[in-house]
């Protein structure tokens, strides 16, 4: 019984809290969009109280706060991921240097070409092999293996010395040993 009676009570309430209501809560009420019906909720709740206006200032100045931490983090991304790009390529184009060379990789490197493209490479000896035909093969210390296509007589050269690899001027390579000033033409092997 005492059910029955808060229900009845309850829905006795209803009809005489809708009259309280303000005007503009109910135009609220009418609105689709559930972000222009909140934002209708908000002032209309802001017009009523001072501390409502307080908390809906606040909002507005936390809203603003994050939307702008937010723009400055995905800022920061995109240039943090522009530069890792830009280092990657500047990578792949050193490594890929003379790559053309090298019949299973040749089409692959024609078609990364682009403006800008490196025109010389520095590094040092790793080792300096004799191959059969008594010609020269240079092992770099960046991986790179070059052979001398050219018949000049082997240099004395040693791990350790610091080379210089450049592209020659038909279209070659040419490695120079850069304390003796010395230049061989070469074929990247790998």
């Amino acid at each position: 019984m005492r059910f029955v009676l808060a229900g009845l009570l309850i829905f006795a309430a209803i009809p005489a809290a809708a009259a309280d209501l303000p005007a503009d809560l109910l135009k609220c009420a009418g609105t689709a969009r559930d972000a222009e019906r909140l934002a209708c909720y908000d002032a209309a709740v802001a017009a009523v109280s001072a501390e409502a206006r307080a908390i809906a200032g606040r909002r507005a100045a936390e809203s603003a706060r994050i939307a702008a931490e937010e723009k400055a983090a995905a800022d920061a991304a995109a240039k943090a991921r522009a530069e890792r790009e830009a280092a990657e390529r500047a990578v792949r184009k050193k490594a890929d240097f003379g790559a053309e060379a090298i019949a299973s990789r040749a089409e692959e490197v024609r078609k990364e070409r682009a403006v800008g493209e490196i025109e010389e490479i520095e590094a040092g000896l790793s080792e300096v092999l004799t191959g059969r035909t008594g010609l020269a093969v240079f092992v770099l210390d960046n991986g790179q293996l070059w052979r001398q296509v050219d018949t000049q007589s082997l240099p004395n050269a040693r791990p350790g010395d610091r080379v210089k690899v450049e592209r020659a001027t038909l279209g070659g390579y040419n490695l120079v040993l850069l304390k003796q000033k010395r230049r061989f033409l070469v074929r990247r092997m790998r």
